[in-house]
């Protein structure tokens, strides 16, 4: 209480000196400052705002806060949100980041008179490295995606083919213990490929007309070896005369592939798995293929 006696009372007795030195004082700040009133005009402004955006003294008192700060909202320039925002604008040719706030102003019966908008500049070096750093983590994801959509899909086809050739060699045949050895190195690889995928950015998706029937016997048949393996018998219920659908063959593949993976896991003393397909109409005349995976196992605990 003490404090605010002895500011009124130096306010009462040299206002003509108090005022010039706080407009100094808001002048000197590296922070630009905005006061709007009720309206979101602009009533105040600190010179840095000006140096920012290179105008003239006095030129930004007046006009709207919408246009110092484009694409803000009433409700923010008021300070009801109170949350900082970046603001891109262009001045003199070159491109300059804000990160402002904005701050309700009330009188001393709570009521709202305006608001302040405290702005700070990032630098334009900080600015790109920033985005520098953002596009390379951007391509960095893409990348990764890429090769690991493009060495998973034969992964599977190489590891069938390794099964299928110790298939062929006797139960004491030396040559079995080295393709169990291959093929654990490949499991390795794809739990390498799961954990990137995870971490990175999916590919695009290149959908076009496909029949999932053919797409769905691809596939089975690359499980062929290893359902045989697990002691897993396949049913196969496909529905008459399916219609095309429009997808990526590559993804959708990659789908089934889980799908069938999954339920071998599922069931380690062996069973059943059961593939079928339909088509659902609407009278709208729109249908909708389904494809159901179906096990034995023991499921999700």
């Amino acid at each position: 209480m003490r404090s605010e006696a002895a500011v009124r009372t130096a306010e009462s007795d040299h206002p003509a000196r108090v005022v010039p030195w706080s407009t100094q004082v808001l002048d000197a700040l590296e922070q630009a400052v905005v006061a709007l009133d009720r309206e979101r005009r602009v009533v105040y402004n600190n010179r840095r705002i000006e140096e920012l955006l290179g105008v003239e003294p006095g030129a930004l008192v007046g006009t709207t806060g919408s246009r110092v700060f484009p694409s803000a909202d009433a409700r923010w320039l008021k300070g009801a949100s109170r949350e900082t925002r970046d603001f891109r604008l262009e001045t003199e040719g070159r491109e300059l980041t804000l990160k402002a706030e904005a701050l309700p102003v009330r009188d001393e019966d709570g009521d709202l008179v305006g608001s302040v908008v405290l702005a700070e500049a990032i630098s334009e070096s900080e600015d790109g490295e920033f985005q520098k750093k953002i596009d390379r983590l951007v391509s960095l994801g893409e990348l990764s995606a890429y090769v690991a959509h493009e060495i998973r899909n034969p992964l599977t086809g190489i590891r069938t083919t390794v099964q299928f050739v110790g298939s062929k060699l006797k139960p004491r045949d030396p040559r079995r213990e080295d393709l169990e050895d291959v093929i654990k190195e490949l499991d390795r690889i794809e739990q390498i490929i799961t954990g990137l995928l995870l971490f990175a950015k999916p590919p695009a998706a290149r959908p076009q007309p496909l029949d999932l029937e053919s797409v769905l016997d691809k596939t089975l048949d690359m499980l062929e070896l290893q359902l045989g393996d697990a002691q897993v018998q396949l049913f196969k219920d496909y529905a008459h005369e399916l219609p095309l659908v429009y997808a990526d063959p590559d993804l959708t593949q990659q789908v089934f592939l889980n799908l069938g993976l999954n339920a071998l896991q599922a069931m380690p003393q062996g069973g059943e798995m059961h593939v079928t397909t339909g088509v659902r109409r609407y009278r709208t005349r729109r249908s909708v293929v389904d494809v159901s995976f179906r096990d034995t196992g023991v499921g999700i605990p």
